[in-house]
């Protein structure tokens, strides 16, 4: 159920740019229209997106959403960065880590030639709001401890592809939300930003 409420988000780009990038995505109204005229570009066949599933010193697993799970080989060429365009190590690449990769296919194996870090990201529903803290609890049944700031960035899925500006007030007990953020020395999530849905 959980997955079905935001496959609207995930589908409709809400949180890509924040997790490759950090950016806010555009909302709907503000995207310019496509002429129809306008040729789309086909899909590039050395670029893969997803979730990092697991990683070690020589090879990264990426799960993604609709085209499955696949795992990549390091070289010494590999280049990783993340934000906008800052170089990065390879320790930097976390499991839970939204990247974006561009790889090189030789002898049926899949060789990384830039690895882009975007944020972590977790979701489930609210068990407890208290101050700058939320409890929620996963799909898998793991308690998570988020935590927000001043500057953590707030939307309200209201329908497909639809969201609106948001408030840590909004949430409550039993609201289910996804957040983008990175973990702390004490595992907890510090968010910076959260998109939920009370419906």
């Amino acid at each position: 159920m959980f997955g079905k409420i935001f496959a609207g988000v995930a589908t409709a780009g809400v949180l890509a740019g924040v997790l490759a990038t950090g950016a806010m995505a555009a909302t709907p109204s503000a995207a310019p229209s496509a002429s129809p005229t306008t040729k789309q570009r086909p899909a590039l066949k050395d670029a893969f997106a997803g979730t990092v599933t697991a990683i070690n010193g020589t090879q990264l697993t990426v799960k993604n959403a609709k085209a499955g799970s696949k795992t990549f080989l390091r070289t010494d060429a590999t280049v990783v960065i993340k934000g906008r365009n800052d170089k990065a190590s390879w320790s930097e690449i976390e499991v839970n880590s939204h990247v974006a990769v561009r790889y090189e296919t030789r002898d049926g194996k899949l060789y990384l030639k830039r690895v882009h870090i975007g944020r972590a990201h977790v979701a489930g529903k609210v068990e407890a709001v208290n101050g700058s803290l939320i409890t929620i609890r996963t799909r898998d049944g793991k308690d998570v401890k988020l935590t927000v700031n001043a500057s953590t960035k707030y939307f309200e899925v209201t329908g497909k592809k639809q969201r609106q500006a948001g408030s840590l007030k909004d949430i409550h007990t039993g609201t289910r939300l996804i957040a983008a953020g990175s973990y702390d020395a004490s595992h907890n999530f510090d968010a910076a930003l959260v998109a939920y849905r009370n419906k």
